[in-house]
C-alpha cells in the first residue's frame, strides 16, 4: 500500500473508534438493565457487581487501539510541529482510555485515569486547533470552538450524572474527529485535482 493510501485509509479509524465505543458501551448498558444513565457513571458498567463487566472494560481497551491508530493517521497528515504534538497528546489519551478499562471502577487509579483521558483529549484537540490555524484559519477556528464549547459546558453545566457528562465529552471528541476527517479528505481531493 502506498503511503498516500495509508494516510487516507487510517483516517477512518477515527470513525471506527467512535462506533466501537458506542457499540461496546451500548452493549454494556443493555446487559445491565439496572444501570441508570441519568444518575450513574459509565464506569459502573465495568465495576465489580455489574453483569459481565469485561464487556465495558475490554471494549474500552479495544477502542483505545483504534483511537491510537487515528492518532497515527493525524500524525501522518500533520503539516507542522504543533499538529504533530496534538497527535502525540491523542496517542497518550488513547493509552489512558485503555487504563480506564484496566483500572475499572472501584479501583484506586480509576478516577485519575478517567479524568486524564478527557483532559488529554482536550489538550490534543486544542493543540490541533492551534496547528491548523497556521495554515487554515477556518478549520482551526472550528476546532478551537469545539474545545471552548465542550470545556465550558463540561464545567459550566450542573450535569445530573457522570454518565451524561462522559457521553457529552465523548460526543465532542467525535465531532472533532469528523471535522478532521472531512478536512483531510477535502485536502487530499484538492491535491489530486492539482496533479
Amino acid at each position: 500500500m502506498d503511503p498516500r493510501s495509508l494516510k487516507k485509509n487510517l483516517l477512518w479509524s477515527g470513525v471506527a473508534s467512535m462506533i466501537s465505543a458506542a457499540v461496546w458501551i451500548g452493549t454494556a448498558i443493555l446487559i445491565n438493565p439496572s444501570f441508570d444513565f441519568f444518575t450513574g457513571a459509565l464506569s459502573q458498567l465495568g465495576s465489580p457487581g455489574a453483569n459481565y463487566p469485561w464487556v465495558y472494560n475490554v471494549g474500552l481497551m479495544f477502542t483505545s487501539v483504534i483511537l491510537f491508530l487515528f492518532a497515527i493517521s493525524l500524525l501522518l497528515n500533520s503539516q507542522n510541529k504543533v499538529e504533530s504534538s496534538g497527535s502525540a497528546f491523542l496517542m497518550i489519551a488513547s493509552l489512558f482510555l485503555a487504563l480506564i478499562g484496566i483500572y475499572h471502577g472501584g479501583t484506586y487509579p480509576h478516577d485519575f485515569v478517567s479524568l486524564w483521558f478527557f483532559v488529554l483529549a482536550d489538550i490534543s484537540i486544542l493543540t490541533w486547533g492551534i496547528g491548523l490555524i497556521i495554515h487554515d484559519l477556518i478549520h482551526g477556528a472550528y476546532v478551537i470552538a469545539i474545545v471552548a464549547i465542550a470545556t465550558g459546558a463540561g464545567f459550566g453545566i450542573s450535569w445530573p450524572s457522570s454518565a451524561e457528562l462522559e457521553t457529552f465529552g465523548t460526543a465532542a471528541i467525535a465531532v472533532w474527529a469528523a471535522i478532521m476527517i472531512a478536512f483531510f479528505m477535502r485536502s487530499s481531493r484538492n491535491m489530486v485535482k492539482k496533479m
